[in-house]
């Protein structure tokens, strides 16, 4: 520990600030993911069509990432993500006296303004507060610090329980997420604002298009309603809620090196045919099988599985023109998030006529088409001589 503390230390005091601050949102944000949808199932009785309504409006500020880009040209990249996190502490404390879905969809809207706000400013003022020779390092290291403050919030709900009331865990949170805005003040205001490019649509860059689509639309079927189906028909307890939760941080933070490194072994389409095709089994699982922990272990393993996404930004990164590669992945960010309004909206209204069964085969067909891209997914040699 005291090791840790020292070279904590030896940073430069900004970054300190910065990592302080994540800590602090990541804490909050973790408490906010460990207790909503039992807050949503116990408390307010959310119907499944009503929940996609709910995701959907809180994914639509996703499409303002390109525009914080430019938001930040002019305003103190510290400052600007210091409002950014102060708006979303203050949405996610008036959870506190939500007692209705209009209510809940207002607050969602305005603390997912924040959040998506702040989203593409994290990297950047840490590439800009880092070494020119660790930069890499840096980022990885800040990933860790998110996780280690997400597990640490969902931990205390893990702990702590129903020993709060959900208005307590909010307002709690929140005050983290604040914090956290406070901590940003300090950090100096000189950053540089390198040029932000624009998107970039091109057709040699399809097939990645196309998989971060599905990849989103499958992403959004599971972070929507897996857990909601285990709060809404097996009645799973907060506790334990929280600990799946935990588990799936940690899975993140020791599971993350070991896929990058089987990247560089064996490379982007065996890991993603062979993820896709255990997701197929995953999504068929939660729809058919009726046992509350064997959806547990079927939970994690989606998690697991979803690692492999890192697949499509270094097939990308192989196969674009250097110029092109940040303003594309921002495409794919804006595909992602076109997934993230559409699919709850589908999904909750499968639900709701059909069952929820229904929802997850849909996931399974989404899976599936994944598949077959990616079997279209072609070495490195072979995709660095069609971009040239």
């Amino acid at each position: 520990m005291s090791q840790l503390l020292a070279r904590f230390k030896a940073l430069g005091r900004d970054l300190r600030l910065l990592w302080v601050a994540i800590f602090c949102l990541n804490f909050g944000f973790g408490i906010y993911s460990a207790v909503f949808y039992n807050f949503a199932t116990e408390s307010l009785r959310i119907r499944p069509e009503q929940l996609g309504y709910v995701e959907a409006v809180r994914e639509l500020p996703g499409f303002l990432c390109v525009g914080v880009a430019a938001i930040a040209a002019q305003i103190a990249e510290p400052l600007l993500g210091s409002i950014a996190l102060f708006l979303m502490g203050v949405g996610m404390a008036a959870y506190a006296i939500v007692h209705g879905i209009p209510t809940l969809l207002v607050f969602s809207f305005v603390w997912s303004i924040g959040f998506h706000s702040w989203m593409p400013l994290q990297s950047s003022l840490v590439l800009n507060l880092a070494r020119k020779n660790i930069k890499g390092k840096r980022l990885g290291q800040t990933l860790g610090v998110s996780s280690i403050g997400a597990v640490a919030g969902m931990l205390v709900v893990r702990i702590v329980g129903h020993g709060l009331a959900y208005p307590q865990w909010f307002v709690f949170g929140s005050i983290s997420i604040i914090l956290a805005a406070l901590t940003m003040l300090p950090i100096r205001r000189d950053i540089c604002h390198p040029a932000k490019p624009n998107l970039v649509l091109k057709p040699r860059y399809k097939l990645y298009y196309g998989l971060t689509f599905l990849e989103g639309c499958r992403k959004q079927v599971f972070m929507t309603f897996a857990i909601y189906a285990l709060t809404k028909v097996y009645h799973t307890h907060l506790r334990t809620v929280a600990l799946l939760m935990i588990i799936n941080n940690i899975v993140n933070i020791f599971g993350g090196p070991i896929v990058g490194k089987m990247i560089d072994k064996i490379g982007e389409k065996r890991i993603l045919m062979t993820s896709y095709s255990a997701l197929i089994l995953v999504f068929l699982g939660y729809a058919t099988i009726h046992r509350e922990h064997a959806l547990f272990a079927l939970y994690c393993l989606d998690n697991f599985f979803y690692l492999s996404t890192t697949c499509l930004t270094t097939y990308l990164q192989k196969i674009a023109d250097p110029a092109d590669l940040t303003p594309t992945l921002s495409m794919g960010v804006t595909f992602n998030h076109a997934a993230a309004v559409l699919v709850p909206l589908i999904g909750g209204f499968l639900w709701a006529k059909l069952g929820y069964s229904v929802t997850f085969f849909g996931g399974a067909a989404v899976v599936a088409v994944s598949l077959l891209l990616a079997s279209r997914v072609r070495p490195a040699k072979a995709d660095a001589a069609v971009s040239g």
